[in-house]
C-alpha cells in the first residue's frame, strides 16, 4: 500500500499544530477503521477513536464524513472483485456478478445498511452499471434489457442479502429463526396453520450464502424461456399478470405424463 500524502487542502486543515506529532497512518487503515466502525453509524469522532487519533487527523485524508462513506465503499468493492468479462455465458457472468454483490452486502462495515439509508455513493452505482451494460450488450442483449434484468437481479441479491444478515443476527443472539417460527406455527390453533405444519421446514428455512441463488436461477430460466418480458413499459402500465396461463402445476404434471 502507499501512503496517503494528504493534499494542499487538507495541509492547511491541519497547519498550526504545534505539540507533538500526528500518528501516520495510510488510507486503507483509515478506510478499513471506518469500515469496523460501520457505514451506517460512521462518525469521524468514532473512526478517530479507533485509531488512536484526534479527529482533526483524519482531515488530512479525506474532506468529511459523505467522502470518508464513498471511498470506504470503493476499498471494500475493490476487495471483492465482480467478475472480469472472460467471454462466459451470460447466465454465469450474471451468477458470478451476483455472488460477488451479495458476499459486498453481507459483509461486516454496514453497506447493506448504508445503502437503504442512502448514504452509499451513486458513483459506485454508475460505475457497476456501466460494467454491466458492456457485459450484456456484448452478449445480444439490447440496453433496455440489460438494465431491467439488472434490476430484478439486484433486488433479488438485496433482499436475499437482508435475510441472510437478519437470520445472522437471530443465530448470533441465540434465537434461531427456524426455532422461533416452529414455536409460532405450534401455538396456534391447528385449523388455523394445518398447511404450515406440513411444511415447516421449508418455511423456517435460513437464508445461506447460497440457498438464495435458486431464486436467481428461477428468473434466468424465465428470461430464456421469456425474453421480451424484460421489455420496460411506463410506470403506469398495468402488467398483463391476466394472459399469465391459467393452468395449475397438477395438470401440467398430467399433461407431461
Amino acid at each position: 500500500m502507499v501512503e496517503h500524502v494528504p493534499s494542499a487542502g487538507a495541509k492547511a486543515n491541519t497547519a498550526g499544530r504545534t505539540r507533538g506529532r500526528p500518528r501516520r497512518l495510510q488510507l486503507d487503515q483509515v478506510l478499513e477503521a471506518a469500515l469496523a466502525v460501520g457505514l451506517n453509524q460512521l462518525t469521524m469522532a468514532a473512526v478517530a477513536e479507533r485509531l488512536g487519533v484526534g479527529k482533526a487527523v483524519l482531515y488530512g485524508y479525506v474532506a468529511d464524513r459523505a467522502e470518508l462513506v464513498r471511498l470506504a465503499t470503493a476499498h471494500t468493492l475493490r476487495q471483492h472483485r465482480f467478475p472480469d468479462d472472460e467471454g462466459q455465458a451470460w447466465s454465469v457472468w450474471i451468477l458470478e456478478y451476483a455472488r460477488a454483490l451479495f458476499e459486498v452486502l453481507t459483509m461486516d462495515g454496514g453497506l447493506l445498511e448504508a445503502w437503504l439509508g442512502g448514504s452509499q455513493s451513486t458513483l459506485v452505482e454508475v460505475d457497476t452499471a456501466e460494467s454491466w451494460l458492456g457485459a450484456l450488450t456484448k452478449r445480444g442483449f439490447t440496453g433496455e434489457q440489460a438494465l431491467q434484468l439488472r434490476r430484478s437481479v439486484s433486488h433479488i441479491v438485496i433482499g436475499a442479502a437482508a435475510a441472510h444478515k437478519r437470520d445472522r443476527t437471530l443465530n448470533l443472539q441465540e434465537r434461531p429463526r427456524a426455532a422461533s417460527i416452529s414455536k409460532a406455527v405450534l401455538d396456534r390453533p391447528t385449523a388455523e396453520t394445518q398447511l404450515l405444519r406440513q411444511f415447516l421446514d421449508i418455511f423456517g428455512r435460513e437464508v445461506t450464502e447460497t440457498n438464495w441463488e435458486f431464486t436467481l436461477y428461477l428468473l434466468l430460466r424465465g428470461v430464456l424461456a421469456e425474453p421480451d418480458a424484460l421489455k420496460i413499459v411506463a410506470e403506469d402500465t398495468s402488467l398483463p399478470f391476466a394472459m399469465l396461463p391459467a393452468v395449475s402445476f397438477s395438470d401440467r404434471a398430467v399433461e407431461k405424463d
